[in-house]
């Protein structure tokens, strides 16, 4: 018989793993997830050990195998003493981890597929890892869902972030007014409204707080009486009768703003966004108002996140409360007291009396409060009705009927804007003589507004400079104008718009403004409130902008001031709105004003920059060439070159100015010579989150602006912090890096 060799039919594979999971200690650990399968599930609370035998988790030993091994759970506990299997692994010195949650696993990971599968813990923290004691315990933890979910209640979230000294704000309990917290804290608890929500260091601590008040519906402010934090709930916890009332003879000054919800397009559907923690998956749920579907015939609709709500009814009652204040058409005023007013608060409720606006009993809630200058005595406050209050609202006369006649009264223009023109604008307008004479002192000035009302014709721009008289500049006509309904970045060149108005006049190929960049209009969709833009044309370069950032269509539409300004100069300017019947008052008229900056002779900002042939990438490895394209405002003159096009010039005499700054720290790295050329190799080394910016300069005179590029750089040598990456995703607790 012949001899036999033994077959080697898969492979098993065994992985040491340090794991990171959050500040330490936490309550408890419950569950961990590998592959998004249950790997184990129970209840750990103080640093331990524990044994996972799933072998055939992903298939066994014919598939990818499964886990087997030994867990050794970390708390982070102030005596928590080295694990010797790290300090075997890492030699001397191995830290031992306290004030960090940490877990190693030491066994099979997988068959026939080296590569780790994703680990996900499921872990509940509230009363474990204050800064000393916990704070009113007996309140802390709120539990839902038939005590599945163990929630942590929002007041002790705030009361955390505001007194912790190692992530949180550090301030001493002592200047809390607890006995407010503590009020809040007993109304959640018995509402049970308990939060699971993870505070991962993205955004700040304040940010942070701000979700967790918009979840409650509250309000978080410092009490002018006591100089203490004060947390207030906005509930219906008062009676009318109550309340402080003020009129023209006890404190009400002025009602300087008077604003009613218009109910056309009101929403009558919220969809609500919230996260099961023990699923970990984002889920939704809807909220109707059946009547008010019902009387426009239509389903319309709205999309909100709350995203630290672990329950489904306690994400309907969330939506519920703000589809009442969406669909009640709640009136905003502002509100100007004497000093009697100080007795209001942000969210205080109060009611005002007013007879010539026909108002008896009209329930408000403080939302702004500005106690003003001492020298003028008056408080100003932004107030919005109370949902609560609204049944207790009473009017002294019938409404007057739905259709009024239009108001031919000129109003100021709602928005508008001061422009430096550009070398570019100049050239849009002078011959080749006159361009070629302006001084490289001089400016111009240009004007955009958006148009007052439906019947208001034009405007009338007024300059001056320092306290001289007003006076007539020219005449503009309002310029089309929308805002982002999405974020840009410096690659977007499609993007949807909102609020437009005017759109249909805007030609493709003319440029439009946002913030301080020029685009030029590619396409232009007016009935969906779509465009197309080449981005950082002229003297500018391509930024991000926020959702809401205005954009100009000014190219045809800038009111142009005739003067000639020097560097240095501010002018001033009101825009005075004209209609059929009257011009507006110029006392009524707001001021604008621009400090000129000799914007048309600076060189411009060099395009196309690219790093290591890449634009805008997010992240470098090893060594950094930075790149850029040459630019010349006199060869350019009026036409829209936008920032992706090849290299034009350069102007005589332009160099450019390459600085590389840790954006973290806001040091300069590098930062060689002006530079004739186009590019330039970085001799940097190390681990950043590097900015890099070029400019031009020529005669003194440096660019508008700088293309700049912000992202991840590694070369070299890596620096390491232990404990700040985070392995695990959500589960039902507060967590914090």
């Amino acid at each position: 018989m012949g001899s036999s060799k033994k077959q080697t039919v898969g492979h098993r594979y065994l992985f040491g793993l340090h794991m990171g999971l959050s500040r330490g200690p936490i309550d408890e650990l419950v569950e961990i997830q590998v592959g998004d399968r249950e790997a184990w599930k129970g209840s750990i609370t103080k640093t331990g050990r524990i044994f996972i035998n799933k072998p055939d988790l992903f298939g066994g030993d014919k598939g990818e195998g499964g886990i087997k091994g030994w867990l050794d759970v970390l708390m982070g506990e102030a005596t928590q003493a080295v694990l010797p299997a790290l300090g075997a692994l890492h030699g001397v010195p191995t830290p031992a981890f306290r004030n960090v949650t940490t877990q190693y696993f030491d066994g099979q990971i997988a068959a026939n597929n080296p590569y780790p599968k994703p680990w996900k813990m499921r872990a509940r923290r509230a009363l474990a890892g204050w800064d000393g004691a916990p704070w009113y315990p007996e309140k802390a933890v709120i539990w839902l869902a038939n005590n599945a979910i163990r929630a942590m209640n929002p007041a002790h979230i705030l009361v955390e972030c505001l007194t912790n000294r190692d992530w949180g704000r550090g301030l001493d309990r002592g200047v809390l007014d607890e006995a407010s917290y503590r009020r809040a804290a007993d109304a959640l608890h018995a509402e049970g409204f308990g939060l699971c929500l993870r505070w991962n260091r993205q955004s700040s601590i304040s940010e942070f707080m701000q979700v967790v008040i918009d979840h409650i519906g509250a309000a978080q402010y410092t009490d002018r009486s006591t100089g203490r934090l004060t947390l207030k709930l906005l509930r219906d916890d008062y009676r009318i009768e109550d309340l402080p009332t003020f009129d023209y003879e006890s404190g009400l000054l002025a009602i300087e703003e008077d604003e009613g919800a218009a109910q056309d397009g009101a929403i009558n559907q919220l969809i609500v966004t919230w996260y099961d923690p023990i699923k970990d998956e984002e889920r939704q749920i809807r909220v109707e108002d059946l009547a008010g579907i019902q009387a426009t015939g239509g389903v319309a609709s709205s999309n909100t996140e709350y995203k630290g709500l672990p329950t489904a009814e306690l994400a309907s009652r969330v939506g519920m409360r703000d589809l009442t204040i969406a669909c009640s058409g709640l009136k905003r005023l502002k509100l100007r007291f004497d000093r009697r007013g100080s007795v209001l608060a942000p969210g205080s409720v109060f009611r005002i009396r007013d007879p010539f606006r026909g108002l008896d009993s009209l329930v408000l809630r403080v939302g702004t409060f500005d106690d003003g200058k001492l020298a003028e005595g008056a408080i100003t406050v932004a107030a919005v009705q109370d949902v609560f209050g609204l049944p207790a609202t009473a009017y002294l006369e019938p409404q007057p009927p739905v259709w009024t006649p239009p108001d031919r009264n000129p109003q100021p223009p709602p928005n508008r804007r001061l422009i430096e023109a550009s070398y570019r604008d100049l050239a849009t307008t002078l011959n080749a003589a006159a361009l070629a004479a302006v001084p490289a002192d001089a400016g111009a000035v240009l004007a955009v507004a958006e148009q007052a009302t439906g019947l208001a014709l034009n405007y009338v721009l007024t300059t001056r400079v320092g306290s001289g008289e007003f006076t007539e500049a020219g005449v503009g006509d309002w310029c089309p104008t929308a805002v982002l309904a999405d974020a840009m970045v410096a690659t977007t060149v499609a993007v949807q718009l909102s609020s437009g108005r005017g759109l249909d006049q805007i030609t493709a190929g003319t440029a439009a403004l946002i913030e301080d960049e020029i685009v030029r209009v590619v396409v232009i969709d007016p009935q969906a409130q779509a465009a197309t833009f080449a981005r950082g044309c002229a003297d500018t370069v391509p930024v991000p902008h926020a959702i809401g950032a205005r954009i100009w269509f000014f190219d045809d539409f800038a009111a142009n001031d005739p003067t000639d300004y020097s560097v240095g100069e501010t002018v001033q300017a009101k825009l005075l709105t004209r209609t059929s019947s009257a011009l507006l008052d110029p006392a009524l008229a707001p001021v604008d004003a621009i400090k000129l900056a000799q914007r048309q002779a600076r060189p411009y900002p060099p395009g196309d920059l690219k790093l290591n042939g890449q634009r805008y990438p997010a992240a470098i490895e090893g060594d950094l060439v930075v790149a850029w394209a040459h630019r010349d405002r006199r060869l350019q003159a009026d036409q829209l070159v936008d920032h992706g096009q090849g290299a034009i010039g350069p102007e005589a005499g332009t160099a450019y100015v390459l600085r590389l700054l840790d954006d973290i720290a806001g040091s300069v790295l590098e930062t060689p010579a002006a530079i004739a050329g186009t590019s330039h190799t970085a001799a940097l080394k190390g681990v950043y989150r590097l900015r890099a910016e070029v400019g031009s300069t020529r005669e003194g005179l440096t660019s508008w602006q700088k293309a700049t590029h912000t992202f991840d750089f590694k070369n070299g040598l890596l620096r390491t912090e232990t404990g700040d990456e985070l392995v695990s995703e959500a589960g039902d607790y507060l967590l914090i890096e």
